[in-house]
């Protein structure tokens, strides 16, 4: 069956997050999203406007079927002797469900046009030929209730925008076009194997990060990260031994902690409007009391910030 909660905000990722927080849901659960309302901006500062509304939903087991399994078990384990110590670290590992995973492509030319996946092919062809890109093949792999839709060619990487932002959106506007006639069907875009790639990165990060935090025997606190870039931290780090993660922040600000397992989960605290004015222990620059004569040039150069990303720009 399925299980939604609506979530409100003003932003469309805020209203995301709010709507994962009243859903219930971890960024390990499968989530996918219905814009119910767009946001819209008040006249003036004053007058109007409304906040965006969101709606997410997950597919959760029958818990008539966990009720026949229990029943079936039963015998099994009053066979049993002795009671086997739980191994906490393998079932957090075995918890972690992975998605079906997708059939082999097939051409765009055997996918039916009237389709929902057909739809969403016709839509990113409009998408293509506006931005004048050429010479691009479309590839379709299929799961229950979902597609993949695989793009190649030249001249791509403007729709794969800075970490991903303008792929993510055109599949974000992909899934509503081609979901416009109702239902819950998932749309996924990938642009040669930029995914897997981006994958890989995240999965290093998360590897190089974790030494520094069993290293120092600290917090270490990454940059803010959409639920899909969280989920690969967060799956990456449960087959790291001695270690831990979990996010903090609300919205485009949410972030993904790293610590031992035995220091507590807490997030670095960033106050945007001192950024460039603390020094490198943390600490405010003193500032100098303001004397009548006229101050000069001053010949050092101003501090940079020091929170400096923990990854760059990433091809």
């Amino acid at each position: 069956m399925i299980k939604e909660a609506n979530g409100f905000g003003s932003t469309i990722d805020e209203a995301k997050e709010n709507a994962i927080k009243n859903l219930g849901a971890s960024d390990f659960d499968d989530i996918q999203f219905d814009v119910i309302s767009m946001p819209k901006k008040k006249v003036l500062g004053i007058f109007g406007g409304n906040n965006a509304e969101v709606r997410a939903y997950i597919e959760v087991p029958d818990k008539k079927e966990n009720k026949k399994k229990t029943k079936k078990e039963k015998p099994d384990i009053k066979k049993e002797t002795a009671p086997k110590k739980p191994e906490v670290k393998t079932v957090a590992k075995k918890e972690i469900k992975e998605a079906p995973s997708y059939g082999e492509p097939v051409d765009e030319s055997e996918i039916v046009a009237d389709s929902v996946t057909g739809k969403a092919i016709a839509y990113i062809r409009t998408v293509l030929a506006a931005i004048g890109a050429q010479n691009v093949t479309i590839k379709v792999a299929s799961r229950e209730n979902a597609s993949l839709i695989i793009l190649n060619g030249e001249d791509l990487s403007v729709l794969i925008g800075r970490r991903g932002e303008t792929l993510d959106a055109l599949q974000y506007l992909t899934g509503l076009v081609a979901n416009n006639g109702g239902g819950h069907y998932k749309i996924s875009l990938n642009i040669g194997d930029y995914r897997e790639k981006r994958e890989e990165t995240l999965t290093q990060l998360a590897n190089r990060v974790a030494a520094q935090a069993l290293a120092a025997g600290k917090c270490r606190t990454l940059e803010p990260m959409n639920p899909y870039e969280r989920k690969i931290i967060h799956t990456a780090i449960q087959n790291i031994e001695g270690v831990k993660s979990a996010s903090f922040g609300e919205g485009a600000e949410r972030r993904v902690v790293i610590a031992p397992e035995a220091v507590e989960l807490k997030p670095r605290m960033i106050n945007r409007n001192n950024r460039g004015k603390n020094d490198r222990r943390g600490g405010r620059e003193r500032i100098k009391p303001q004397s009548n004569t006229v101050a000069s040039t001053p010949t050092r150069e101003p501090k940079k910030d020091s929170d400096i990303p923990l990854y760059g720009k990433i091809n």
